[in-house]
């Protein structure tokens, strides 16, 4: 498993964890569960730690630049579709509702759910690229 799946399997890991984790604080907390959503930062610290240089230079060739790259727009398209989605629903419902407005809270949680679905769906493509391949890097 080379540096680049490593940073896949973390940015799928931490998404599904930050996920349940704001989840399960929610009964405790209320909104204020998402919080856990700070969680997310840990894709950036633990990617910077598998992505140190080897010798003089990190390991990355042109098959994951492509694959970073793909999986990169898959994860933002289906974030900015979720995205889209809920907020036609929202106003959907306002406008039929008795309050004509959308709630705060519903724009925070999904603020954060877009960060966590962009950077899940990116690990979990760059996963499936890398396990298509025939041969390990």
């Amino acid at each position: 498993m080379n540096a680049m799946e490593k940073v896949a399997w973390t940015d799928l890991t931490v998404s599904v964890v930050a996920v349940a984790a704001a989840t399960l604080l929610v009964p405790w907390l209320g909104s204020r569960a998402t919080s856990a959503f700070a969680l997310l930062a840990l894709t950036a610290m633990l990617s910077v730690f598998f992505m140190r240089p080897r010798g003089n230079r990190i390991v990355i060739d042109e098959r994951d630049q492509e694959i970073a790259k793909k999986a990169t727009s898959v994860g933002v398209g289906t974030a900015w579709f979720t995205l889209s989605a809920a907020v036609a629903t929202a106003t959907v419902w306002a406008s039929y509702s008795n309050t004509h407005e959308v709630s705060t809270v519903f724009l925070n949680w999904l603020i954060w759910v877009q960060f966590a679905i962009c950077f899940g769906v990116k690990g979990l493509a760059s996963v499936v690229m890398y396990r298509r391949q025939r041969h390990a890097s």
